[in-house]
């Protein structure tokens, strides 16, 4: 098949299918770095709260063995643990906000993961329909000869004594016929084409999607206001700090 040839709703299709991919892949890696962010934010907490721990134990220890007396070294010692207390503490603000995004991208994922699968049929579809109408053409050009229509015409005439649809009966004759002949030629096929490959012979993993939300709009509605809310409390808190 003439790929450059290809009828423009074939073109349209494979077009909308490269845009809804690029759109999904844009929100699912979003979700994929927000995901390795959280764990990443989660770790770097552990090892503050841990030298936060040694921090505050060092700090202590000076303080009793210097009576109080708040050296330069012993204000350091200070600042430095509450630096680093502080800093434990602002991680669980980013933490939640970053679980905010988590939960937006997989909103957005069960958005645009299904219109990708709805592409991709459109445009897997679409081909196979050109394909079917080419063979049909090629099929009218060589099965279709006057001998083929001598001996259909005998049959016709033939079956219509008894039957009441000749024609039908005739269809499945040469139906049968030309399954056999059609199977047993694409076993032996191996075609690797250009836009198949360009579609893809699998239906799209639906990535991104969590399933509990996908089937049901009322929890994806309750979820979206959920976060819009949860947002406008930490812009709050965080004018108001």
């Amino acid at each position: 098949m003439n790929t450059t040839a290809l009828p423009q709703d074939i073109t349209d299709k494979l077009q909308a299918l490269r845009d809804a991919h690029t759109a999904h892949d844009k929100n699912y890696q979003a979700l994929t770095d927000v995901v390795a962010g959280i764990a990443r934010c989660h770790q770097q907490k552990k090892d503050t709260e841990v030298d936060s721990h040694e921090a505050e134990s060092q700090w202590r220890t000076l303080f009793r063995k210097l009576r109080g007396e708040m050296t330069p070294e012993l204000q350091a010692q200070h600042h430095n643990r509450i630096a680093k207390r502080e800093l434990a503490k602002e991680f669980d603000g980013l933490i939640e906000e970053m679980e905010l995004d988590k939960m937006q991208l997989h909103l957005n994922c069960g958005g645009t993961a299904p219109k990708v699968v709805a592409a991709h049929e459109a445009a897997l579809t679409a081909f196979a329909n050109h394909a079917m109408r080419q063979a049909v053409d090629a099929l009218s050009t060589t099965l279709i000869n006057p001998d083929v229509i001598k001996v259909c015409t005998l049959a016709v005439q033939a079956y219509g004594v008894y039957g009441d649809n000749p024609m039908k009966t005739i269809e499945q004759h040469l139906l049968k016929t030309l399954q056999g002949h059609i199977l047993a030629a694409i076993a032996q096929q191996n075609i690797d084409h250009p836009v198949l490959n360009d579609i893809g012979l699998t239906i799209p993993e639906e990535t991104g999607v969590l399933p509990e939300l996908q089937e049901s709009p009322a929890r994806r509605m309750s979820l979206a206001t959920e976060l819009k809310e949860k947002r406008h409390r930490m812009q709050q808190k965080g004018a108001k700090s």
